[in-house]
């Protein structure tokens, strides 16, 4: 790969000088470098950019107006690559309110072309590029000024090696026909209620939910938002609000006071005065809501005769349709998605569970087989000459 030359943008004159740049590149490969131990938000640390052989690295710490590179990340006619852009996209976000449209994400390709599910960017671009990224910045401090040389050196790379990845990818999954994948891969990615604020549903994340049930779980619903609104307005990691553990005791508990959680693991005295009234008005909020409104569990599936059996048999199909596809066999199907299928399988009536294995080209590439084969419309015998599993439609009037 031929020498690429990188800029240090740290002025607002040199954003825009950089902007015009990068205004005629019809490809812009992002990432960025960012921190969250200490705080609720990422506190975003560096941005780099790099497109027409050029490579930008822009201090959002030292400009004061970033809005002509929001600009020019919204701009429709310029594609935007990330390698697992989930948390970049978010500090987008959250700086400019706009998503980075229409965007590309290689480990999403890499997954749909057979890299595995979450390849890492340095062993993607050691296994297509063959160059090996440097790996001693990973844990550096990109808060600090100034960068050194081997920090710029280490954040250049995450975009300039982004290119050439980029590329092979993109011919790869056109030459496969997977081109459409990609954009139903990316649905989360670029649909905006990804980024919302939604606390009604973090107790979902909490260790341990699965534990409660009823009254508790709705009084977890409660605490857990509650800590959310805390954390944010302070801008405060969760478990420094107060952790799960903790959390999920409070929530168990038919009765509360502050005296009981004085004898609590994990809530000190600090804690207590400044919010235990809160907390107990909290919890109470949750032992006293409706019945109809209490959250429920994903139903457990129900152990048929032969659900095991089916289980295998539908498993070793998605194995077979992975192979031939040169795909991860965890991108077609989760086991616990199949599990529910081999479960329904039982009688296979009503209709089939909501599945991403069942829609979109998920469905088109082993979905469809799935139900056939628990219909009885197919089955999987070996290939005597080959001695691989083959697929073949069910002759019924043979097997009378």
């Amino acid at each position: 790969m031929s020498k690429n030359s990188s800029l240090f943008i740290q002025t607002n004159e040199q954003l825009l000088a950089a902007c015009h740049d990068m205004a005629s590149c019809p490809v812009l490969c992002v990432d960025t470098e960012f921190h969250r131990e200490s705080t609720y938000y990422a506190e975003f640390a560096l941005l780099q950019v790099y497109g027409n052989g050029q490579c930008w690295i822009i201090d959002p710490i030292a400009i004061d107006d970033l809005s002509p590179l929001w600009e020019i990340m919204s701009r429709p006619d310029i594609l935007k690559v990330f390698h697992a852009g989930r948390q970049d996209i978010e500090i987008f976000v959250k700086e400019s309110g706009n998503l980075p449209t229409p965007l590309f994400d290689t480990q999403i390709a890499a997954a749909l072309l057979g890299y595995g599910q979450q390849v890492g960017f340095g062993n993607l671009v050691q296994r297509i590029t063959k160059k090996t990224l440097a790996k001693g910045e990973s844990f550096t401090d990109w808060k600090a000024r100034p960068l050194t040389s081997k920090q710029m050196e280490y954040a250049a790379d995450d975009v300039i090696w982004l290119m050439p990845v980029f590329q092979h990818l993109q011919q790869r999954l056109e030459a496969t026909g997977r081109t459409g994948w990609l954009q139903e891969e990316q649905h989360v990615l670029t649909n905006p209620a990804t980024y919302a604020y939604d606390e009604r549903n973090v107790f979902w994340r909490v260790k341990g939910v699965n534990k409660l049930k009823g009254r508790n779980l709705a009084t977890l619903r409660e605490l857990a938002a509650w800590r959310e609104r805390g954390a944010c307005q302070r801008d405060i990691p969760r478990r420094r609000m107060i952790a799960d553990e903790p959390l999920l005791e409070i929530a168990r508990r038919d009765a509360l006071s502050l005296s009981t959680m004085t004898r609590m693991r994990g809530i000190n005295a600090g804690f207590i005065k400044r919010f235990g009234e809160e907390i107990i008005q909290t919890w109470q909020q949750g032992m006293d809501s409706d019945e109809a409104d209490w959250p429920q569990h994903k139903a457990r599936r129900h152990n048929h005769p032969g659900t095991d059996l089916r289980l295998e048999l539908l498993d070793t199909l998605v194995r077979l349709k992975a192979e031939t596809g040169e795909i991860a066999s965890s991108i077609l199907s989760s086991k616990s998605d199949l599990a529910e299928l081999a479960s329904w399988g039982y009688r296979c009536k009503g209709e089939a569970p909501e599945l991403a294995c069942l829609h979109g080209w998920r469905y088109e590439l082993v979905g469809h087989d799935l139900l056939k084969l628990l219909r009885g419309e197919i089955c999987l015998h070996l290939n005597p000459k080959t001695g691989l599993p083959v697929i073949t439609a069910f002759d019924s009037d043979a097997a009378a």
